[in-house]
């Protein structure tokens, strides 16, 4: 099925963050708000420079990865309205690649995305001209071949992409969650509040270590952090319910901790931008520490 239903949903949104105001409250919101989706967006791209040069996506590769997940239709990978996707142009007159964003997309029919710009200016694309395309989403890195079916400027700049037979798809991480050691606080229901150390987070949760069993399955509790994100910190306080609680084997030298996996319940948009953008952070970190 295509995702076409929010385009315009998105460029509404995009018209109110473009004129920041300096007072508190809902404007000022909103000025953060397109500040940390620059800085998501910058994140995200940064991770697929370094996921997507992997060899295994050659579309020319024979022989597939013990990682490649096979072909898929482009409506499996669940792509989002705004996604960034990497466009390599087949042919060395132009820059072999650069960003585009997803418009939305019509099964059987066309991809929709923005038109691509070099130094501030649209560049030049041709109908029929061949790409391939690499996108991240998920646990995946994904490509696939397609060429230029209309190139527009009404009533913005966009492509038509050739909609794609199949889509290479690898799998680049185990685990949507992120591995971290961030002190945080969580505070029962009942006003009881515990230190605890949050070992991994993801959007839709978190594992945090406790001295102590701090509720059963099911309980709710606050969770308050402070992340840092690129240059700026952001606090978060999260509603979350336990799902499990479990004690662990300590180390040597180490005082024994109870483990309790949480969901995370009526997370603002704001919230999931801040983990989305921690989470590509750490991502980045990772490779480069893989070398």
């Amino acid at each position: 099925m295509g995702r076409l239903c929010t385009i315009y949903s998105v460029h509404v949104r995009s018209s109110h963050v473009c004129a920041p105001r300096r007072e508190s409250g809902p404007g000022l919101q909103i000025v953060q708000g397109a500040v940390l989706r620059q800085t998501l967006q910058t994140l995200s791209r940064q991770t697929m420079s370094t996921v997507l040069d992997e060899p295994s996506l050659n579309l020319g590769k024979s022989e597939p990865s013990p990682r490649d997940a096979g072909p898929l239709t482009l409506d499996q990978i669940k792509l989002a309205i705004g996604d960034s996707i990497q466009l390599q142009f087949q042919s060395d007159v132009e820059p072999s690649r650069c960003f585009v964003t997803l418009i939305g997309y019509l099964e059987g029919q066309s991809v929709i995305v923005t038109t691509p710009i070099l130094n501030g200016s649209m560049m030049l694309v041709r109908e029929g001209q061949d790409f391939v395309v690499r996108l991240f989403s998920g646990k995946s890195a994904y490509a696939f071949t397609t060429s230029a079916k209309r190139v527009t400027n009404t009533p913005y700049p966009h492509l038509h992409l050739a909609y794609p037979k199949a889509v290479r798809g690898m799998v680049v991480r185990g685990s949507s969650r992120g591995r971290t050691h961030i002190i945080c606080h969580a505070t029962a229901e009942g006003g009881r509040g515990v230190a605890c150390v949050a070992r991994d987070i993801s959007v839709g949760g978190a594992l945090i270590a406790v001295s102590e069993k701090i509720g059963a399955v099911g309980t709710l509790l606050t969770l308050k952090l402070r992340v840092k994100v690129g240059a700026a910190e952001h606090v978060l306080a999260l509603t979350c319910k336990i799902r499990s609680v479990n004690a662990s084997r300590p180390a040597d030298n180490e005082k024994p901790t109870v483990l309790h996996g949480l969901s995370f319940e009526d997370v603002t948009s704001q919230d999931t931008l801040v983990i989305s953008a921690l989470l590509y952070q750490n991502l980045i970190s990772a490779q480069e520490a893989e070398g």
